[in-house]
């Protein structure tokens, strides 16, 4: 396993060792391309630094490069161990009994390799989840006019064509993506995916391309913000969205507030989802049309949040009452329909909402109250919102001993309790209509499951009857098409002269008419036998049709002659038998 250990020196430079099985293959230093080929040439597997925030100032190219190879290469910062810093002669002093006061460039990169092969440090999130699929036209060199207009019609379509050939195969391997074109004056430049998966994934199905016209690039993205991660909010949000290529966000909390509005070009979902964790956390995407974008269902289903639409697409005009309404001047239209979105999802909850403050803002806080709205926008009821946060405040409360005068009564007790009791009958009530409605569901349930039994079982029936009836179908096509031949063939023989026909009266007994057609003898032999000339019925006929047989005449007469062949040389035989006996007789 190859490990780069790197340490700034100098200007622009960077000290570098390659470490193989403890084994140091290569050192030197070099500046940045340089290093980029050393990756190329030796692939490891680690590269170890003592500071990331040095790897950002003075390598950016170094880690771009990073997230364009073909390999997965982790970054691990040595002087990170758990949470403790330490420096790297201290490292070096713990783990290889070597004590110096300050270490070359040379050096520290060499016993960061050798930290990083002893499984020293910490692994860096370099990249985002996520790889890039851009597909781009290179520089053109085409001459201008007609020539130009067509060379980006040809761009257009080729970059259309590669977007929609690498779709289907994410689509065949079920990555999930997003996808935006870019148009440059009504021409289409580029394409660009943003898959979810790791880099080394995508480049088992999408493969880097360099032609005449385009290329696709497959890179991770460096990391948006390093801070961003320390930095997420704590409010629960109702996040409305209005995708395109300009993509709008409202983020709104469930006190119906406005806490934030911004519209952004080619705004992926994994960018949307860092921008609104810094405000909260999403239980409610919302759009404004009925029928919900991918965009808007995929964002949901990656943070977990239910996904809200109206009955029917909202009217330009109800989205500017909405901004209205809400005293919220939106600086984009995109903006507007993503507040109008939110704020429709908003209303949609706040019936309970304020049921739930009504009946129990005074026994819950605000925090809790704030958690309860939560349950009740992913689907729970009133009384199981309440009494969740409150079993979870039970469970997760600290133990305090309160001392209570004996004269003094219980009263905040009391008051605790019988609000419990009040959210505990209430949770008992919808439990039981709860109850009664899903008895009725089962018992639909039932019935719909035994009708769907017998619309199987007599689709399974019809299913065998079509397939028996396709047979004979079938069946009947072929014995149709090979009666057809033998009618044709029959028509052209008689026509020919090669088949006659016979009446069934015209077909005798040759026992008492010789000479004919024959019923009563089967082989040319036993005519022979029997001296009687004539054709066995059933060595000429071809077909008997109602009435009438048809005769192959041609084999008629072939036979006829045998007989009579037959005949003669039995009669030359037995005349030579009586003239061979009356020899010796005399």
């Amino acid at each position: 396993m190859a490990i780069l250990g790197l340490d700034i020196s100098g200007r622009g430079a960077f000290a570098y060792t390659v470490v193989d099985n403890g084994v140091v293959v290569e050192q030197g230093v070099k500046d940045v391309v340089g290093i980029i080929k050393i990756i190329k040439k030796y692939k490891p597997n680690i590269l170890v630094i003592d500071s990331i925030s040095e790897l950002f100032e003075n390598g950016k190219l170094i880690v771009k490069a990073i997230g364009r190879a073909p390999f997965n290469i982790d970054v691990v910062q040595a002087t990170k161990v758990g949470e403790e810093s330490l420096s790297v002669e201290e490292l070096v002093r713990r783990n290889f009994g070597v004590s110096k006061g300050h270490l070359t460039p040379l050096e520290t990169s060499m016993y960061l390799a050798l930290l990083a092969e002893k499984g020293v440090g910490t692994k860096v999130k370099l990249y985002e989840e996520e790889t890039v699929v851009l597909i781009k036209r290179r520089s053109s060199t085409a001459p201008g006019g007609m020539s130009r207009n067509r060379y980006m019609r040809n761009i257009r379509h080729r970059i259309r064509d590669l977007a929609e050939e690498i779709s289907r195969r994410l689509n065949e391997v079920g990555l999930d993506y997003d996808l935006f074109f870019r148009e440059e004056a009504g021409d289409i430049t580029s394409a660009r995916f943003i898959v979810y998966a790791r880099r080394d994934l995508v480049r088992r199905y999408v493969k880097p391309l360099r032609s005449s016209d385009v290329v696709i690039d497959i890179f991770s993205e460096p990391v948006k913000s390093r801070e961003a991660e320390a930095q997420r909010g704590e409010a629960y949000l109702i996040v409305g969205v209005d995708p395109g290529i300009v993509t709008g966000i409202a983020l709104m909390d469930l006190n119906g507030r406005v806490l934030h509005t911004e519209a952004r070009r080619n705004l992926s979902r994994g960018d949307a989802l860092r921008r609104i964790y810094q405000w909260g956390v999403p239980v409610v995407v919302a759009t404004d049309v009925a029928s919900p974008p991918d965009y808007a269902k995929k964002l949901a289903a990656m943070c977990g949040a239910v996904l809200y639409h109206p009955d029917r697409d909202l009217l330009m005009e109800e989205k500017a009452a909405i901004a209205e309404r809400l005293g919220y001047s939106a600086p984009t239209t995109h903006e507007r329909d993503a507040l109008a979105a939110a704020y429709k999802a908003f209303s949609e909850f706040k019936v309970k909402f304020d049921k739930l403050e009504k009946d129990f803002g005074s026994i819950l806080s605000i925090k809790q109250l704030s958690r309860a709205k939560m349950l009740i926008a992913k689907g729970k009821s009133i009384a199981q919102a309440v009494a969740e946060v409150l079993k979870e405040e039970a469970a997760g409360g600290s133990t305090r001993v309160v001392y209570v005068p004996i004269e003094r009564p219980c009263k905040d007790v009391d008051e605790e309790l019988r609000g419990r009791v009040k959210a505990l009958e209430y949770e008992n009530s919808q439990l039981s209509k709860e109850v009664e409605e899903l008895r009725r569901e089962v018992a639909a349930l039932r019935r719909a499951l035994e009708d769907s039994t017998w619309r199987d079982l007599k689709y399974r029936e019809m299913q065998q009857r079509i397939e028996s009836l396709t047979k004979s179908l079938q069946e009947c096509a072929s014995s149709k098409e090979s009666l057809a031949e033998e009618v044709l063939d029959l028509i052209q023989g008689v026509l020919a002269g090669r088949y006659k026909l016979y009446k069934e009266d015209e077909v005798v007994e040759c026992r008492l008419s010789p000479g004919g057609v024959c019923r009563d003898y089967s082989s040319i032999e036993e005519l022979i036998r029997s001296n009687v000339l004539g054709v066995p019925l059933n060595l000429v006929v071809v077909k008997k049709i109602k009435g009438y047989y048809v005769i192959d005449e041609q084999k008629r007469i072939e036979v006829l002659n045998k007989v009579r062949e037959g005949l003669a040389k039995k009669e030359v035989d037995l005349k030579r038998l009586i003239e061979e006996y009356r020899r010796r007789a005399y």
